[in-house]
């Protein structure tokens, strides 16, 4: 392990911290006990760890950017050899997008929707160089292109809502390099991304490492993120640095106990590249996912519990006409989970919304557990959905349910909205629910703020099962969390499918979530169903090229510059973005 003195007297960093603590002054408690570490000029050093761990509020200390009462109370920050622990907002004004700059999670979050993208990237060049605005336009189209979004001139002009997350994300990266800053700051900036997306924007800041002289902090809870870029590893917990040191001694040999469990969970819910079996027919060496081993305990002729036809999604009138889903057809038996991957605009979200009756189907047909449910009035929408049979979990449990809402009040809700029930027998049921996806009954008078990430997901999952639904659409339920709280939310669906019998609609980005819970998997490329079978086949010998892709842009913990490499020359051939 790196000790502090060797960090500080390391004169190749461009950045170095020294034994950093922080401390909330508002509450008299030391959140992160001693960091130290050393980013060389080029190199890139990742942190690890689950949420809570300490690691983004370390960035934020390092881009003085900590919220109020929290502040640096021990150690020191050198950027570019200067101690920056105590600098005022004007002198890090002036620090921060010439000499250090950030990519964070969420994209949309830090870009004006009411101002052009190009707008955005232009003022920084305007404000922080003093170009006019004819050169900033020039020099923003110029970034645009940098990062290798295709048709930087039409990009410019567009809003926020008018591109995929992937392109803000590159939008965001333009601003970020935009001054020529020596350290980037990335944190969770793949989280949240389509597998085949994650993967361009990880090329791409490699990339940009190599042509432009960044020197990279990537900030991550998944470790095949920081495998695939990181010279060097800290792995924290609760504030603390449990195991540092080269990426191939701490991905392959850890020693702390905490890294072998955060090794072997991605195992477990992720890429095992020993494994064997087939191959798929193109020039790219796929590592193959571990399905969960599993036969359906139903016969093959239970009725299903959603059946798709031919289905057609049509958004917009005349020239404006988008096609958001042709053709697809499914079938989902009880006990049964299917599993749907593809990129943002595959159509992914457009079939769970047609399955709840809230898209405008176009063609084809929706069968809910017998029931018709295609062309349903508003009234017959409303009954139908009252009745339960269908329930839906969201990515984000922190925007779907109500901050006001204590657990009790929101898991109660369906209940309340089916009425039948005096208050005692709901009361009896949230507190059965609530113990069946392994929470106590003591959060039952908290409010979702209060709550974890993981413990949110499994009250909105509460809330989901309550009125015991025939189809549970999943719609990407763990992508959003550390690898710990995806692990034991995957766990528990696989416990409850098997106990209480109802039928799963997953979608994720994630194909090795996908691969540990799916019996069945369909892929999604531009609107069309492109490929469709067993799970275990799906993910060893793909047969179609996009599939192929989604496969070699997993990442794993044993990815390489011959990964990146294979994976440009599959989105050539598909004319991936």
């Amino acid at each position: 392990m790196t000790s502090s003195a060797q960090v500080s007297a390391d004169r190749d960093a461009v950045l170095t911290l020294t034994d950093v603590r922080i401390h909330n002054d508002a509450a008299d408690e030391e959140l992160v006990h001693g960091v130290s570490l050393r980013l060389r000029r080029g190199g890139v050093v990742g942190i690890v760890g689950e949420s809570g761990s300490g690691k983004s509020l370390t960035c934020k200390a390092v881009l003085g950017v900590l919220p109020e009462h929290v502040e640096v109370s021990g150690g020191s920050i050198e950027l570019l050899g200067r101690d920056v622990a105590g600098l005022s907002p004007q002198e890090w004004t002036a620090l921060r997008g010439t000499s250090i700059s950030a990519v964070f999670q969420d994209p949309a979050s830090y870009l004006n929707p009411s101002i052009r993208v190009g707008k955005q990237v232009q003022e920084v060049l305007r404000v922080k160089q003093g170009l006019s605005r004819a050169a900033a336009k020039q020099r923003a189209i110029e970034l645009l292109d940098a990062v290798h979004l295709h048709d930087p001139e039409y990009v410019y002009e567009q809003y926020v809502h008018e591109l995929s997350g992937g392109m803000l994300q590159r939008v965001l990266i333009a601003i970020a390099i935009s001054l020529e800053p020596e350290v980037l700051i990335a944190d969770e900036a793949t989280t949240a991304l389509d597998t085949t997306v994650q993967a361009g924007i990880l090329d791409l800041l490699v990339e940009l490492k190599d042509r432009i002289g960044l020197s990279l902090v990537v900030v991550s809870h998944d470790l095949a993120v920081v495998a695939q870029l990181c010279d060097e590893v800290l792995v924290m917990r609760d504030g603390h640095v449990v195991e540092q040191g080269p990426t191939s001694e701490i991905l392959h040999t850890p020693q702390h106990e905490y890294t072998r469990l955060l090794v072997a969970e991605h195992e477990q819910y992720g890429l095992n590249s020993s494994a064997t079996g087939p191959r798929p027919p193109a020039p790219v060496s796929v590592p193959v996912l571990v399905p969960e081993p599993r036969s359906s305990t139903m016969p093959a002729s239970t009725e299903p519990v959603l059946q798709v036809d031919g289905l057609g999604v049509h958004f917009g009138r005349g020239r404006g006409r988008k096609q958001a889903l042709e053709g697809a057809s499914l079938v989902i038996r009880p006990g049964e989970t299917v599993g749907v991957i593809g990129e943002s605009g595959a159509g992914k979200s457009t079939l769970a919304r047609a399955v709840l009756g809230l898209a405008p189907v176009s063609a084809g047909s929706v069968q809910v557990a017998g029931r018709d449910i295609t062309h349903l009035s508003g009234r017959e929408r409303r009954a139908f959905g009252r009745d339960g049979v269908v329930q839906y979990v969201f990515q984000d449990p922190l925007r779907s349910l109500d901050p006001e809402h204590t657990v009790a009040v929101s898991v109660a809700e369906p209940l309340r909205i089916r009425g039948g029930l005096d208050r005692a027998a709901i009361d009896e049921a949230v507190r059965r629910q609530v113990r069946a996806v392994r929470l106590d009954e003591s959060l039952l008078d908290r409010f979702p703020g209060e709550l974890s990430g993981g413990q949110r997901q499994r009250v909105a999952i509460a809330r989901a099962l309550i009125s015991s639904p025939r189809l549970l659409i999943l719609d990407e339920p763990v992508s959003a969390l550390d690898s710990a709280n995806r692990v034991a939310i995957l766990e528990l669906l696989r416990e409850l499918r098997s106990t209480v019998g109802v039928a799963m609609l997953f979608i994720s980005h994630d194909l090795g979530s996908v691969a540990g819970i799916s019996d069945r998997t369909i892929v999604l490329y531009r609107s069309r169903i492109v490929e469709a079978g067993d799970t275990a086949r799906i993910v060893s010998a793909p047969a179609h090229p996009y599939t192929r892709l989604l496969v070699g842009s997993a990442p794993t913990l044993t990815s390489g510059p011959t990964d990146r490499v294979q994976r440009e020359r599959l989105r050539a051939g598909l004319f991936v973005s």
